[in-house]
This record gives structure tokens, sequence and C-alpha cells, in this order.
């Protein structure tokens, strides 16, 4: 009787349990994170009734559990964190999108505006309302710039301040975390190891409310406690113990917990922390950058520009926009970090050296820890972009990327960093500056032009500046003189292939530049550009103490054999060339040695060979006061240049008609030199070695001349065979004032000859950054290598270029342009910069450059409304696969109910049955 009795008030019991947690599931049914739980049965232990066997005891309630699938669980988390990421990237990307392809807020509109402007102005430069509109319209675009910066600085702050709200969400749920791990150890503690469903539900929904804001790693221990890592393994929480996430004034992100901070911000992903930071990183920070990169280096180029060009009042153009290199503006370019030591002294800034070598990166600038050794880091590509050792020296620079770091003063040490934003703020600091149409600078300073007399076709470009200033930034001495041209510049053929470029301050008497730039060659048929375009160039100008034909040199005799050689007298050479990158700043050197009595030619083709260095060689002679005996014409007589002779008669007696003699002349010493060039001129061979000839008279005594060039360098071979007396002779001199040497036919025997070899000279023009030393330092081929002016300077600021076919002695000038006001030169080359590649080493105009962003974003935008659809997707089915496995179901739990009541009133028959048996009993006794 008592068996049935606890049989049935066991089933009771279990019935209640089930009919209890069927109304709890029932009642939570819309409760968020809420997991259907269910009640466990187990058989009680039988009953051994002797020979009949075991029997039945009844039913226990082993566990009431949650219906949970741990890796849906983790699923619903990870696409949780995902699609907030994403939805949050998305909805600021969107913003940004918007901001920038929208016609009446982007940039596109207000440069098509600006420029065509300029091409309106450039078409009629003197007009006044033209110039006018060209004004307006760069204040109109430099005030599109600054709104542009300044909503992308408002997105800016809006993201940092939710930012902060997140980031005070996740520590509030991360210590609710913590609280609940606690909550449940105790309540497990006293249940017997029994889980507290609903609190374990209330945990499960903390975690994934956290997973809405970061993404996680959780991992659980043995007790039922939790542990939360995020990005590379940091803790949150462990057990009871819970980290804090804070964020510094520079928007970084800081993890502290067991007494240490840690900066996480490289480290966060998911959530919508993670999608504020990719979009700030990834989106906002790079489009700064892109737009500030454009403006300044559209400030740039206009401002260069417009100072290379003349305004209307005849003066150097202003600055059209703010200089970029404001002081103001190059020490807003620099974060200081938090942590620096004390004293706060350090004085440091970024300035522009380069706009098309500019990035649309940050840099990081770390001082290492216990020394002096630095390390630049570009953000972009974390690439080391410079390292070294502050010597502890300032004022300091280092160069990189087009910018210069510069280091002016202060305390600098171990541990110091500072954040460099070389062009963050560029779009907000571009400002107009002109504000009369007049000081717009549409005319170039130079004016070019050809000689009426000229014989030829020759032609000459109307001329472009290149540059105002040297590599230092001081005017350059062209340009240094308002109103002038300095000097003024004369080109002069010496050859229908060769060409000098004089001074032309005194036009009667033009002389070489300093310095000179000599003996050029000309090729027809191509454009030839006269001077050089590399700001750095210099020229070293063959000065030593052995060129040409120097003094103390004397003629030698040689025997009637043309192809006999006689030597230059040059010495062999070491020559040190140093070269150092303009761009890495990395040295290398080159050694060469030239070979002795080697000509000028060929030690400029060895040294011609090296990258960045041009040798022009030439040579030249003069040959004077030729005089000839009559009673010797009865002896062979010959006048050859590098083994040509040049008397038709060769070995003959010429005619006196050729001829001028001593005492009285049957023709002028000016006439046989004119039948002497013509011959050299017309010589094929001469002519294929670079040699012409040119008769004339000297410019201070008047005296008839012979003046012979070899273009190529090669030695001049001189040669005289004449009458063993010595009134008969000619004067031979290297034409740069050593002293003639005189050749005779004084002590020649029959047949022999006296010569003389004029050698060659050299000058030399390296490019940027290549310099020379010489060993012996008196280099006899180009003077003292240790005098300061041994390389010059040579770079004009300008350049022309010819083409067409000149002729011997036809002359070009370059000028002032004194009366510019309807010369648009200038103007045109404003108005090119539209399309002229500019930026990113030469890659990209002011447009294409706003265009790759535009583009850039708007990929990225579109991209992410596809990935948070399809992330939306996801999450959905995970959610809807949660809630098939641990969701209530209110059918299911209604036919529970129903269930559960059944086995209700059937424990309660059993117990009634029970009683009736048991008062049976009690009746029948």
């Amino acid at each position: 009787m008592s068996g049935l009795l606890s049989n049935a008030i066991s089933g009771l019991q279990a019935s209640q349990n089930a009919l209890r947690t069927a109304g709890h599931n029932i009642s939570n049914a819309n409760t968020a994170g809420y997991s259907r739980q269910e009640v466990n049965y187990a058989t009680r232990p039988e009953q051994n009734m002797g020979g009949a066997g075991f029997i039945g005891s009844g039913v226990t309630t082993t566990s009431i559990e949650r219906v949970v699938n741990e890796f849906v669980t983790t699923q619903l988390r990870s696409d949780t964190s995902t699609f907030n990421q994403l939805n949050k990237y998305n909805t600021n990307i969107g913003k940004v999108d918007k901001l920038f392809a929208d016609v009446s807020t982007g940039l596109s509109g207000a440069l098509q505006t600006f420029f065509a402007s300029l091409q309106n102005g450039a078409n009629d430069p003197a007009s006044t309302p033209g110039r006018q509109l060209i004004v307006t319209e760069a204040q109109s675009l430099s005030n599109r710039f600054n709104n542009l910066h300044q909503r992308m600085s408002e997105i800016e702050k809006s993201v940092n301040s939710e930012v902060r709200t997140v980031i005070a969400q996740m520590n509030s749920l991360a210590s609710s975390v913590a609280s609940l791990n606690q909550s449940i150890g105790e309540l497990r503690a006293s249940g017997n190891g029994n889980e507290p469903n609903d609190l374990m539900d209330k945990r499960d929904e903390a975690l994934r409310q956290l997973s809405e804001l970061i993404s996680l790693q959780v991992v659980t221990q043995g007790d039922g406690d939790v542990n939360i890592f995020i990005g590379n393994g940091q803790p949150l929480v462990i057990g009871t113990q819970v980290s804090t996430f804070s964020v510094t004034n520079d928007g970084k992100i800081q993890l502290k917990g067991n007494n240490s901070v840690a900066d996480v911000s490289g480290q966060i992903s998911g959530g919508q922390i993670g999608g504020l930071l990719s979009f700030r990183n990834e989106v906002l920070a790079p489009s700064m950058n892109e737009l500030g990169r454009i403006a300044l280096a559209m400030a740039d180029q206009f401002n260069t520009q417009q100072q290379q060009g003349i305004d209307l009042d005849g003066d150097y153009g202003q600055k059209m926009f703010r200089d970029i290199n404001d002081p103001l503006l190059t020490a807003s370019r620099v974060k200081h970090d938090g942590n620096n030591a004390q004293p706060y002294d350090r004085v440091i800034d970024v300035s522009i050296t380069d706009t098309d070598k500019l990035t649309t990166s940050d840099y990081q600038f770390d001082i290492i820890p216990g020394g002096s050794n630095y390390l630049i880091t570009r953000l972009s590509d974390n690439q080391v972009v410079s390292q070294g050792t502050l010597s502890g020296a300032y004022p300091n620079s280092i160069t990189f990327d087009g910018i210069s770091v510069n280091l002016t003063s202060g305390t600098f040490q171990g541990g110091d960093s500072f954040t460099l934003q070389p062009t963050r703020n560029g779009a907000g600091d571009i400002a107009s500056m002109l504000q009369r149409p007049e000081d717009l600078a549409f005319a170039v300073p130079i004016r070019t032009a050809t000689n009426t007399g000229n014989s030829g076709n020759g032609l000459i470009s109307s001329g472009e500046v290149l540059s105002l200033v040297d590599k230092s930034g001081n005017k350059l001495p062209a340009f240094s003189t308002p109103g002038e041209l300095s000097p003024p510049i004369i080109i002069r053929f010496t050859s229908e292939t060769s060409y000098d470029v004089l001074d032309n301050t005194d036009p009667a008497n033009p002389k070489h530049l300093n310095p000179p730039l000599r003996n050029q060659t000309f090729v027809p048929g191509i454009t030839n550009n006269v001077f050089g375009t590399d700001i750095g160039e210099t020229r070293i100008v063959g000065s030593g103490s052995r060129l040409g034909l120097p003094d103390g040199r004397s003629p030698v005799v040689l025997p009637n054999n043309l192809s006999a050689k006689q030597p230059n007298g040059y010495l062999a050479e070491q020559l040190n060339f140093t070269i150092t990158d303009p761009v890495t700043g990395s040295i290398s050197a080159k050694t060469l040695f030239t070979a002795s009595g080697a000509s000028a030619a060929q030690t400029a083709a060895q040294i011609s060979a090296l990258p960045g260095v041009t040798a022009n060689a030439y040579t030249t002679a003069t040959i004077t006061d030729i005089n000839i005996v009559p009673a010797d014409f009865a002896w062979p007589l010959q006048l050859s240049i590098n083994g040509e002779s040049l008397l038709e008669d060769d070995g003959a007696i010429p005619t006196p008609a050729f001829l001028p003699v001593v005492p009285d002349p049957n023709v002028s010493e000016s006439e046989f030199n004119d039948y002497l060039a013509e011959r050299i001129n017309g010589n094929a061979n001469l002519q294929s070695l670079g040699i012409r000839a040119q008769s004339t008279t000297n410019p201070f005594t008047g005296a008839p001349e012979l003046r012979l060039t070899a273009s190529s360098g090669v030695d001049l071979d001189i040669r005289l065979t004449a009458p063993n007396n010595p009134a008969n002779s000619i004067d031979v001199n290297d034409s740069t004032g050593n002293a003639n040497v005189r050749l005779t036919g004084q002590n020649t025997g029959t047949g022999e000859q006296s010569a003389v070899t004029v050698g060659g000279r050299i000058d030399i023009t390296m490019a940027d950054g290549i310099s020379l030393t010489t060993a012996p330092s008196d280099s006899p081929l180009f003077g003292d290598s240790t005098a300061a002016n041994f390389a010059q300077s040579s770079f004009t600021g300008y350049q022309v270029a010819l083409s067409g076919q000149p002729k011997t002695g036809d002359v070009f000038t370059i000028g002032f342009n004194t009366d510019g006001k309807n010369d648009n030169r200038n103007a045109l080359a404003m108005v090119a910069l539209e399309t002229e590649s500019t930026m990113q080493d030469g890659s990209l105009s002011f447009g294409d450059g706003y265009g790759k962003l535009v583009e850039e974003v708007g990929t990225k935008s579109s991209l992410a409304k596809i990935n948070t659809e399809a992330s939306k997707s996801l999450l959905e089915q995970t959610q809807t696969m949660r809630d098939g496995i641990s969701g209530v179901n209110l059918d299911e739990e209604a036919a529970d109910l129903i269930r559960f009541q059944q086995l209700y009133g059937a424990n309660a028959q059993v117990i009634s049955v029970a009683r009736e048996l048991f008062d049976t009993l009690l009746n029948a006794l």
C-alpha cells in the first residue's frame, strides 16, 4: 500500500515540476535571451520483492535545464558582432560618400568652375573682369575645401563621441558579466552544482549585448565562470575580475587591469566599436589626408606658378593661396604623445618639401627608450621610412616622402613619441590670398627674340620659367633685380651645329657666363633645350694649369710624316665622384682614372659614362702672324691641321698670290686666313672631327687671326713645313690667354716639320647630389678642387629651346619681358595644371586625385552596403536557428500543459485508489 502511494506522490511531484517549468517557459516567451527549460526525470531505485522479483518505486526529477546549443550561441555572438560592425561602418561611410559625390557639396564642380575661369582669363589676359572672376573663384574653391574639411571634422567628432559612449557601455556590460559570474558561482555552490538557469540566460544575454559592441572570445571555466578575451588575447573578464576600457585625448583606446595599461587600439575588431574604428581609420582619416594632399598640392603648384610670372604692375607674382609652410601650419602637423617625459619644451614641426612625393599616410616618430636612436614609421603600411641617431645638436631635419621633420630645440629623449600628420588639415588650412585682379601674374618674365640679320631658319621658343629660387630657397641671380634679367643673354651660333651662350650686358662685347656655357651641340631637326632643369645642377669649368697650350711649351721638330703623333702633355689623374641620392640620402662613390696623354674628347667620354654626369670637351687654337720669306719659296712649304694639308700644292712651290710675304706681301694676311678657313671648313675629314675655322681679327689689336675650334675636344695638331729660316714662321696660341708658340723653319731639315699640339678643355655638368674631388687636388685639367667655387651652380631658373636650322653667326637673345600685359603664357601654364600630373610621383592630377578619392569611398560604401545586407541575413538565420533550439514555442508548451495536466490527474487518481484501498483495509480491521 505504501509503495503505491509513494509512487503516486513521486509522479505527482514530477508532474508539478513539469507544469511549473512549462508555465515558466510560457511566461518568459518574450523575455530577451531567455532559453526554454525542460525537466529531466529518472526512475527511483526498484525494490526487491524476493521471489516475485523487483518492483518500481516511482520517479524522481533529476534536473531542470536550459535547452541550449553552445555552438549556435557562439555563432550568434560572432554573427551579431560582424553585423553590428558592418552596419555601423556602412552607416557612417554613407555620409562621406554622399558628401563627396554630391555636386553641391563635393569638390569636382568647384575645380571645374575654377579652371574654367582661368581659361577665360587666359583668353584675354588684360581683362579686369576676367581676372576678378578668377579671384572670386579662387576664394570659392578655398571655401569648398574648408567646408569639406569642416564637415569631415564634425563627422570625426561624432565618431569619437560615439566611441566614448560605446566604451562606457562595454565597461558596464563587462562588469555585469563579472557580477553574474559571482552570483552563478554562489548559487551553484548552494545548489549542489545545479545551474541557475535564469542567471545563465542573463549572462548569455549580456555576452550577446557585449558582442554587439566588440568581438569576443569566450572561454568557460570548469567552475562555470566565463572568461572574456578581446583582440590578441587581452583579458577583459577573468572570473569576477574585470578590466576597464578608457579613451585617451588623442583617441587611443586603452585597457586597464591588474595594475597595467595596454593600448588596444590596433587590436580591437568587431561590433560597433570595430565599425567605428574601421571607418575612422580606413575611410575618414585617409579621406581627410587625401583631400588635404590635393589642397596642399594645388596651393603649392599655383603659388609656384604665380610667383614665376609677372602681374599687371610688372612685379613678380605673390602667392595665390596661403603658404603651405606657414609656421602656424607646420607646428599643427605634429601631435605630442601625452606620455612624453617632462619638460614639455620640445619644438618640432613638419614642413612640406615636395607635394609630388606626399602620401596620404600619417607617421609615427619614436625615439627608442634608453638612447637617442629614432624610428619613423609610415602607418599606412607600417614601413620604416627613416631611422638613425639624433646627435643632440639642433636644429636638425629628417627628410622623407616629400616632408621634412624639423627638430628645432628642446629636450628630446628616449621614449618620446610623436604622431606626424602632414596632410590631415590641408583642406582646412587652404585660403585664397589674392585681393586685386591686377595681382594675377599672367605674363612670363622672360622674352626671346630672333636677330633680324640671321641667315638661317632657326627658331627659339618663347621661354618658360622653372623656378625663381635656388635649392636653398634664395632668389636666383637671373631674377634678383626687379624689371631685369640678370644678365641678359645672347645665343651665338659658332657653326651650324654648335653655339655659345653669352652674357649680353654689354651688347658690343658679349662675354662668357659664369660658369660658362660654351661649345654646346645643336642637333638639327629636333628641339634642343639650352639650359638644364635640375635645380641642384653644378658645373666645373676646365681651368687646369696644363690645358691648351700652357706657357713654356716649345714646338718640336718631326719628320714629314703626318701620322707621327706628338704628346699633348696631359697627365693621368684620379677623379673621385661622390653621389648622394636626393631621395634616400644614401651615398656612393665612383673613381675614374684618366689616361696620360688622353685627349679631352677621350677623357670626356670616360666621364660622361657616369650616370648624372655630362662632360663637354672642346679645343681652341688661334694662328696669327703668318710670315714667309719670298726668297725661300723654292723650298717645299706646307701647313697642316691634324694630318690634313691645307695648301693646295702639297710639296710644291705655292705662288706668291697665296702667301703674305716679308717685307712686302702681295696679299694680305686676312685674305690668306680666309683662304685657310675655307680649306679647313671644306675638309670632310676635319669636319668629322668637329674642327672648324673662322677668319677674324683680334678684338683688342685688330690684327688678323685664324681661330680654330674642335667641338669634339680632339687635340689640334698644327704643323709647319718651311725653309730653314727663322723668318719663316707662324704663331699659335690656345685662345685662352696663354703665350704664343712660334713654329718656324729654323733648324728644320729638308722635309721636316715644326709642330705643336694644343690640348682641349672639359666642362663637367653634374646632377644634384654629385660632387667631385681630384688627386692631386690641384688638378692639371680642372684646377683646385678644394676651392669654394670649384663647382658652381649652373641652374638659371628658366628654359628656352632652339629648333630649325640656324647658320653660323645667327644670333638669338633672351631678355626681360618689360611690357607683358597681353602675355598669357603663365596663365596658360596655370590652366595646364588642371590636367598635369603633379601628385603621387607624377601619376595624378588634382581632378584625378579627387576622382580616385570619390571612387574609393564609393566602392567601399557599395561593398559595405552589400556586406551589411549579407551579414544581416546570416544573423537572422543564426537567430532563427537559436530560436528553433532555445526559443519558447507556445503551441508546444500548450500541448505540454495538457499532457502534464493529464499526468498530474493520473497520479492523483492513483493516490485516490490508494486511499480507497487503505480505507477498505481499515474498515476490514
